[in-house]
């Protein structure tokens, strides 16, 4: 059974045989199919016109997402077999674990992630195991994707123009848990009323999962955010924050809508783009996809 760690409490070989067995999908193409897949649900209306997507401003935001790091992970375990699992990054913890300043993490350093791209021209990411990644960007006007013309992913930690300075804490992870006992509500959309719009940003203050991708900033702005493996890391934490709320309040029956949303996020509803297909209902409970938390 894969056992997902934070990724700062593991030893650092085990660190390096998750970020070796990243670079392996990267290299076969297999890792930019995930990219290409999170673009595409965020361009796929839910309805056509409507601000919500496949995967995001709605209930399936949390199950689309799950579904996507399973695959992942199980991607990952085909390259090597003795990964522990797909670790999470516990942002909460990183202002007071930082002096207040979450860039001063070691996850930011060269062991981990590679750092912020403060340093070089075009805010390029060129130390750590993805230094040499090429980013792929897609083509709003025809729908493709291409290669950036330049390796380095892009990052500006806490100073990106159309992000943000602030970083969520535990006391508004804590407040999400506690204080949100409902899943989700009618209009089922970024304004909703919920444990879901709470922990996805849309609603009550720290926008949480969002404020984590703006305040990284960079490949991290964009539906192809996936171009950076801070991006599983981010979701893991985030379905690990679920599963939380979920032992606390029950596990498949809380979730809404069951019937009469929004298509695709109904629990019997197919989740679209993903590598295969899946029900919103079949990935309500992690004991039953094989995998937990520590």
């Amino acid at each position: 059974m894969p056992v997902r760690q934070n990724i700062l409490s593991m030893p650092l070989n085990e660190v390096k045989k998750f970020t070796s067995a990243l670079n392996v999908l990267k290299a076969d193409g297999t890792y930019d199919d995930f990219t290409r897949r999170h673009m595409n649900a965020m361009s796929t209306a839910t309805p056509a016109g409507s601000p919500r997507n496949v995967a995001h401003q709605g209930p399936a935001f949390l199950p689309w997402h799950r579904a996507s790091l399973l695959e992942l992970e199980n991607a990952l375990l085909t390259v090597d077999p003795t990964l522990a699992g797909l670790p999470y990054w516990k942002w909460e913890q990183e202002s007071a674990l930082n002096g207040g300043t979450p860039r001063r993490s070691r996850f930011w350093s060269a062991d981990y992630v590679g750092s912020d791209g403060v340093s070089t021209s075009g805010n390029r990411v060129v130390d750590g195991p993805f230094a040499s990644w090429v980013a792929i960007l897609h083509q709003g006007s025809t729908g493709t994707f291409v290669p950036r013309s330049t390796p380095g992913l892009i990052r500006r930690l806490g100073r990106d123009p159309g992000g943000t300075t602030t970083f969520p804490n535990e006391a508004q992870v804590t407040d999400a848990v506690d204080n949100y006992s409902v899943y989700d509500a009618a209009p089922w959309d970024a304004t909703a009323t919920g444990f879901r719009n709470r922990l996805e940003g849309w609603h009550g203050g720290s926008g949480l999962h969002n404020q984590v991708h703006l305040w990284i900033g960079g490949d991290m702005l964009a539906g192809t955010s996936p171009n950076d493996p801070v991006f599983w890391l981010h979701h893991c934490n985030v379905d690990r924050i679920w599963w939380s709320w979920q032992a606390r309040y029950g596990v498949a029956y809380k979730y809404q809508p069951v019937s009469g949303g929004p298509i695709g996020h109904n629990r019997g509803d197919q989740m679209q783009h993903l590598r295969a297909p899946r029900q919103v209902g079949s990935v309500l409970d992690i004991r039953t996809l094989g995998y937990r938390y520590v």
